[in-house]
């Protein structure tokens, strides 16, 4: 069987942008399957998939994937380094992809390529650790950046954020000894440069923004997604919104001790600022506003309260998946998951109940950790869909 072309995403909403860069891989590599691993209800900067993750990864087939793998939780919303560094992982264990394909603002595979092994240098690893031990408090990324630019000059690279997480895949990719070729879209401003569309090419951002002001999307994103949508407001399953859930996010900051909150991931260093504020606020919008400074980013501040929301312990990002789910899949990705039975590393289910069954202790402490934050997650929902919604929940075939 030909090897495919692995895409890591998100899909928060699927958008003409995503269709673009589906197409592109299809006219490059007419042979090859496209398996996306997919962050499941829950994203890098820290919130809530608008879409549920079933549902997302339907839009995704319907518009030319053809397997979608979830990024469990809470690897699909760890700091850019360590959501690169789990996908990478399942795409690399479930051994039947050879490229790796993103957008980004320089096509330039590569001068990508080239920064990705200068951070992967032993000289700037030291530098960098040097760095990090003079300079407590100051951003991650912005440190980086800086000991780049006295290292190897031109830091325009690490500045662009889609060419920066491109990077870091490619970065976890030296760093796991992945051997992906890698197969890089220009973006330009809002979308890709070569997009043509009804008007304007909008952002995930954006549209984001259009469902939170109650908009139609019609027209706005792909007709199979407007499509998947419109079946999850008939179900009261969309939009979903983080902010549903401030008031349970400040009962925890009230009632859990400063111990308590300093074992959760990411919140050691946020835990007094989230404590000062939070009687200041009426929900997590207004919380992050005011908690955010030099230091403190939007998403840094919106991955430790999420993490607050879900239990999440501290040093998790020091673990790997153990496993992943598959959302959806055609006849095509079907044959790719007959031949990962042959070639893969990682267990790939295809229902709950399976990784419930599965005999090893870290596979089910890890789904056990996922079903737990799927369940908060369902509890955002515009309607009630009852206890266990996602557990009875199976992938999405055509």
């Amino acid at each position: 069987m030909e090897k495919a072309v692995g895409i890591i995403c998100e899909f928060n909403p699927f958008h003409f942008g995503h269709a673009h860069l589906f197409s592109e891989v299809k006219k490059a590599f007419p042979d090859k399957g496209i398996v996306c691993v997919m962050s499941g209800n829950f994203v890098q900067r820290g919130s809530f998939a608008i879409q549920e993750k079933y549902s997302s990864a339907k839009a995704a087939v319907a518009m030319g994937a053809d397997l979608v793998l979830e990024l469990p939780f809470p690897f699909s919303s760890l700091s850019a380094e360590g959501f690169a560094s789990s996908a990478i992982s399942i795409l690399r264990r479930i051994g039947i992809c050879d490229t790796l394909a993103f957008g980004s603002e320089m096509d330039d595979a590569k001068a990508l390529l080239t920064c990705a092994e200068n951070l992967f240098s032993p000289e700037f690893q030291k530098a960098f650790s040097k760095a990090l031990e003079e300079n407590k408090g100051v951003g991650y990324p912005a440190l980086r950046e800086t000991v780049y630019g006295q290292l190897f000059g031109n830091t325009k690279i690490l500045s662009s954020p889609n060419a920066s997480l491109g990077i870091e895949y490619l970065l976890a990719s030296l760093s796991q000894n992945a051997a992906f070729s890698p197969f890089v879209i220009k973006r330009k401003g809002e979308g890709f440069s070569s997009m043509e569309t009804k008007g304007e090419y909008l952002s995930a951002t954006a549209l984001r923004s259009m469902i939170k002001n109650g908009e139609s999307l019609e027209g706005s994103v792909p007709e199979p997604v407007f499509s998947t949508i419109n079946e999850e407001i008939a179900g009261g399953r969309f939009p979903v919104f983080t902010e549903k859930l401030s008031p349970v996010l400040f009962y925890l900051l009230k009632t859990k001790s400063r111990k308590e909150l300093t074992s959760i991931y990411g919140f050691s260093s946020l835990c007094d600022r989230a404590k000062r504020f939070a009687g200041e606020c009426d929900d997590i919008e207004e919380l992050v506003e005011k908690m955010k400074n030099a230091t403190f980013t939007d998403s840094r501040i919106r991955r430790g309260l999420l993490a607050l929301l879900c239990g999440t312990p501290r040093y998790v990002e020091k673990e790997s998946p153990k496993y992943s789910m598959v959302l959806a899949a055609n006849e095509k990705g079907r044959e790719m998951l007959s031949e990962m039975k042959k070639l893969s590393l990682i267990p790939t289910f295809t229902k709950p109940a399976h990784a419930l069954r599965y005999d090893d202790i870290d596979v089910k402490k890890q789904f056990s950790r996922a079903a737990l934050s799927d369940e908060i997650y369902a509890m955002a929902f515009p309607k009630n869909q009852g206890e266990g919604f996602f557990l009875k929940k199976g992938p999405a075939i055509f």
